[in-house]
């Protein structure tokens, strides 16, 4: 059959049109190849104290041991030097790179103490982990921006404390030139069960809660939930165990959608430990996929016990709390989940998460 010159033209500029694209995809392979998926990051970045010394104190119920023991904890905490830690943690975030980082005891510290056992100096006015972690950040050259912010625990309830502390959940995106990343519908929640401590002189109540961000890449949306369960106190709580009702808080709350979603935090509930309580409740009865478990089936993982506090002293991780959850329509991809923060010295007492997750 003979082929007109139209016929000939057409079949050359698709050939062409091929090449070139063909070409630019190897030229250009975060247009071929990123973003239909998700890094995503969970980072406890540990406030400087578990609150042992206050702890001790109120089973004793002696108000001057109490006095004694606050002016301790604060000690405690300027010899962790939260701000330098943050800074590794930037450091992490930086190699790492991921889009969304969970962030938990993201703390400020404020004091009038004038005086440290041991101190060369006397302790800063000041201590804000989150500041010190941003600033950083711009010193490795990446640019990242707080999508919400969560004020948990503070201080401010309790009268006559020589400092101010408050406790913050943090969620952290990456800024893209390309925009191919955008992030809509930021909510921010405490938890309507929270666990409630017996001080000397006042009951005092623990703020828990979550964010939540529906995050677009190119044009597949997941909802990410950043959040930090409460520990569980076992025998000493009564009816519902707090973490379980937070955990089902979560199940029936942010997680009540028709996205796909994923859950990043500090749960302090994991498998193969003695809390595993709603670790069973999000991955069985709420069907959420492990993104360790389902890329390091052989390795445990463990993100917790790098040291203890009161005083630090170096300790065997031997539980996996920081985690990382799918649900729908998105599933873990290679590579392969890994941990940050295990070096010494250790950042935090936790290690950091990182996983890479596909919306298909």
């Amino acid at each position: 059959m003979k082929r007109t010159s139209r016929s000939i033209t057409s079949q050359c500029l698709l050939v062409v049109g091929m090449l070139i694209a063909t070409a630019f995809a190897q030229d250009h392979p975060a247009h071929a190849q990123d973003h239909s998926f998700l890094t995503i990051m969970t980072r406890n970045m540990d406030e400087g104290t578990d609150f042992g010394f206050i702890a001790a104190a109120a089973a004793v119920g002696d108000p001057a041991l109490f006095q004694v023991a606050l002016g301790e904890t604060f000690c405690e905490v300027v010899a962790s030097n939260p701000e330098l830690r943050a800074a590794q943690i930037a450091d992490e975030i930086a190699a790492a790179q991921p889009d969304l980082v969970s962030l938990q005891e993201v703390a400020v510290w404020q004091s009038s103490l004038l005086f440290c056992p041991g101190a060369a100096i006397g302790p800063p006015t000041t201590i804000d982990a989150e500041t010190a972690l941003l600033d950083r950040l711009a010193v490795d050259g990446v640019s990242y921006h707080v999508v919400s912010q969560l004020d948990e625990f503070n201080s401010t309830s309790i009268p006559g404390l020589p400092f101010s502390f408050l406790d913050r959940d943090v969620l952290l995106a990456r800024d893209e030139p390309d925009g191919q990343l955008s992030i809509a519908n930021v909510q921010a929640q405490h938890f309507s069960t929270l666990l409630t401590v017996p001080l000397p002189g006042l009951n005092l109540t623990i703020l828990r809660g979550w964010i939540s961000a529906d995050v677009t890449v190119r044009g597949f949306t997941a909802r990410v939930i950043a959040t930090h369960l409460q520990n569980r106190f076992g025998p000493a709580e009564t009816g519902v165990p707090v973490q379980e009702a937070q955990a089902e808080e979560l199940v029936t709350g942010p997680a009540a959608t028709s996205l796909p979603v994923v859950i990043a935090g500090d749960l302090n509930t994991g498998p193969g430990s003695n809390v595993m309580f709603s670790y069973n409740l999000l991955t069985q009865n709420a069907r959420f996929t492990d993104t360790w478990t389902a890329t390091q089936p052989n390795d445990p993982g463990f993100t917790l016990g790098f040291y203890t506090e009161d005083p630090p002293t170096p300790s065997t991780p031997s539980m996996r709390t920081d985690l990382i959850l799918v649900h729908g329509a998105v599933v873990p991809s290679a590579p392969k989940d890994y941990l940050v923060g295990t070096e010494v010295p250790h950042p935090s007492d936790h290690a950091g998460v990182v996983a890479k997750v596909t919306i298909p």
